[in-house]
């Protein structure tokens, strides 16, 4: 205790008394930190960050307080370093289609701002709403946009980073160009702040389509609905998103359908309605199409990107010629699941109600026909015992040997996130 309050008095005299606090009712992976620190700019997470490591301080790095659960429990925490004071746009260059933000501006908050230049950074992660940049790109997060633009790690040409020895590196830089040798921003991106701090981010952005519509088709037969995305996708269309989804709401109120094949196209007005009246005149006898309006487009889109209804929520990615048959046995071994299906990049999102040992065992049974079809699996949301036993991650991929590396040059002590990809 005593040793905690020396560590909150030196980072008071960084940050202010008034950012620096005794949080014992948070919890994350069943641990309370002692201390939550808000530092207001890359200098002062540096500065606290050296104090940590001093201090020998395990460090939690943070923005909006969500997605600090995904992946494998922790094994200690001493600091959660917020970072959501940091929400200054630092450069922003409409003509370059570039800009320079702190890791805590929100995504809604910077697309308000780039819509008025009718620009835009196209990404649409889980909880999206309040999700800061930071998090998005500490994380790699991405939801339905994915198919038609990418994820994070495809906008990021900068960082500014803060490591956990008390020091500061720059990744990539202002100007888009191509990459020679291995671009370091891929890496940080997806690193679940292991590696490093981002304080800032450099982004390229894109132009803000002129026009943006979504269809939505049901039929008795979920077969059918894979058919028609399937031909959607080889087709001369070009498609921002094509999802299925699987009983998203339980609630009675809704007139949400068992199964929803959504299409959702952006470019201008004329391209759009050329696009749309393709698909309407694709269906037949065994579909129901209706255009939804904008407010009901939205709220779908926004359904997709938030469904968090039961206690476990897993992500699979398998190969184009797997999601199919990956969907329905998941759907088959767990008939009261909610479940999307990015049919173009491979992705599917499941959510079920499961306890203990049986939802461990169920998370194994899924995650091996994944890697049956050379597949993965990753667990988004489950009770921390859950988390531990079935390994939240499965294989890393082949970055491990690396990011292996540069936790050992910076990490020595194992401060950042310690746990959170088991190696660490």
């Amino acid at each position: 205790m005593t040793e905690e309050r020396a560590l909150a008095r030196t980072l008071a005299s960084i940050i202010g008394n008034d950012h620096v606090s005794e949080q014992p009712e948070l919890s994350i992976d069943g641990l309370n930190p002692g201390l939550v620190a808000r530092p207001a700019s890359a200098e002062e997470v540096l500065a606290c960050m050296r104090v940590c490591s001093e201090s020998d301080a395990a460090v939690v790095p943070a923005g909006q307080m969500t997605w600090l659960e995904c992946g494998n429990p922790l094994r200690r925490i001493d600091v959660v370093l917020s970072l959501d004071r940091m929400e200054r746009i630092i450069e922003y260059s409409p003509p370059d289609l570039t800009a320079t933000v702190e890791a805590g501006v929100t995504l809604s908050a910077f697309n308000s701002l780039a819509v008025l230049q009718r620009q835009w950074l196209p990404l649409d992660p889980p909880g999206f709403g309040r999700a800061s940049l930071g998090a998005v790109a500490a994380c790699n997060s991405s939801g339905a946009f994915r198919l038609g633009f990418g994820a994070p790690r495809d906008y990021i040409i900068g960082l500014r980073l803060v490591h956990a020895d008390g020091t500061e590196s720059k990744s990539g830089g202002k100007v888009v160009k191509n990459v020679a040798g291995y671009d370091m921003n891929k890496l940080y991106a997806g690193s679940y702040g292991t590696l490093a701090i981002i304080t800032e981010l450099t982004f390229k952005l894109r132009p803000l389509p002129d026009h943006s519509s979504t269809i939505l088709i049901t039929s008795q037969n979920r077969e059918a609905l894979f058919d028609l995305a399937k031909r959607v996708l080889v087709s001369e269309l070009q498609p921002a998103s094509v999802v299925l989804t699987r009983r998203l709401s339980d609630s009675p109120e809704s007139s949400w359908p068992d199964d929803g094949l959504l299409i959702r196209v952006t470019d201008s007005e004329a391209s759009v309605e050329h696009q749309v009246n393709w698909v309407l005149q694709s269906l037949d006898e065994n579909y129901k199409g209706i255009v939804l309006r904008e407010e009901q487009a939205d709220d779908a889109w926004r359904h997709i990107a938030h469904f968090d209804s039961q206690a476990i929520r897993v992500r699979l990615s398998v190969p184009l010629s797997a999601v199919q048959s990956e969907f329905e046995k998941a759907c088959r071994a767990h008939p009261d699941c909610a479940a999307t299906v990015d049919i173009g990049t491979g992705i599917i999102r499941i959510s079920f109600d499961a306890e203990g040992g049986s939802a461990v065992d169920q998370i194994k049974r899924i995650r091996a026909s994944a890697a049956g079809a050379t597949g993965t699996l990753t667990i988004e949301k489950a009770p921390v015992e859950v988390r531990r036993s079935a390994d939240a991650w499965g294989t890393v991929g082949s970055t491990v040997e690396i990011m292996r590396a540069i936790k050992t040059r910076f990490d020595r002590q194992s401060l950042l996130n310690p746990g959170k990809f088991g190696w660490d």
